[in-house]
């Protein structure tokens, strides 16, 4: 069913209906999990999921961002990839060749999914945390739009303008902590992934130590309105940014 999916989804007109056949195939079938390939390892897909959805019918995701990110790790001899919001764990699991990997995601669904997709491929280099990073530790409450958007989850704050558009929500109490007392690395190459979803002022200023004790590239999804305190708090930091991709921006201390 994949291949003849992924061949109708190429043409052009029929781009917006093979989703929604796709859906109805879902729904009717009661599918609530598919294990498909992917380049050279395999990945436990919700079909209930557009950011899943979107894998399996495009075969491919962020491919900009990843094909830039990899290139990048192995052009400036990258030995740690750290994945903050890591989801299903494609990012993890697409850049993990050669390198240590540390995964981070609150959501219990999706760190399940995360880590059913490390067993499936026998990683003994992902170490996986069920874990929000953030500037405190403590309980905090998470919340999205829309349950089957899993990836779009967020650390609930009453000042974030996201709340006003929406009358219901689903809210999941999970637990923070800082990237500072989870991680002692010191004098190594990183590449951090960070894509937390209007958290990022508090990954960074939880993750002081790590970003200035080692030389970094990272990539950060960043909304408009928060641009100028991300990029104030990297240049504290003393990054500069370098490239960017759409909502991600690539940043460096040492490029």
């Amino acid at each position: 069913m994949r291949n003849i999916l992924n061949y109708l989804y190429k043409i052009k007109f029929l781009r917006r209906i093979v989703p929604s056949i796709f859906k109805i195939v879902v729904k009717i079938f009661k599918i609530k999990n598919i294990v498909a390939k992917h380049e050279n390892f395999f990945l436990n897909l919700n079909p209930e999921n557009p950011i899943d959805r979107e894998i399996y019918l495009k075969r491919e995701y962020e491919k900009e961002q990843i094909t830039f990110f990899k290139n990048e790790i192995k052009k400036n001899n990258i030995s740690t990839f750290i994945d903050i919001g890591a989801h299903l764990g494609f990012y993890s699991i697409s850049l993990s060749n050669n390198l240590n990997v540390y995964s981070f995601e609150p959501i219990k669904k999706n760190f399940d999914q995360l880590k059913s997709n490390v067993l499936i491929n026998n990683f003994d280099n992902i170490h996986i945390f069920n874990l929000a990073l953030s500037n405190k530790k403590k309980k905090i409450k998470m919340w999205v739009s829309d349950i089957k958007r899993t990836g779009g989850f967020s650390v609930f704050n009453e000042n974030d303008e996201e709340l006003r558009k929406y009358n219901l929500t689903y809210s999941e109490l999970t637990q923070s902590d800082l990237a500072d007392s989870i991680l002692n690395i010191k004098n190594a190459n990183l590449a951090i992934k960070i894509d937390v979803e209007r958290h990022e002022e508090q990954v960074l200023l939880g993750a002081s130590k790590l970003l200035t004790e080692n030389k970094v590239i990272i990539q950060i999804e960043i909304f408009d309105k928060r641009k100028k305190k991300i990029f104030d708090i990297l240049k504290n930091y003393k990054y500069q940014l370098y490239n960017s991709i759409g909502k991600d921006y690539y940043f460096t201390n040492f490029i």
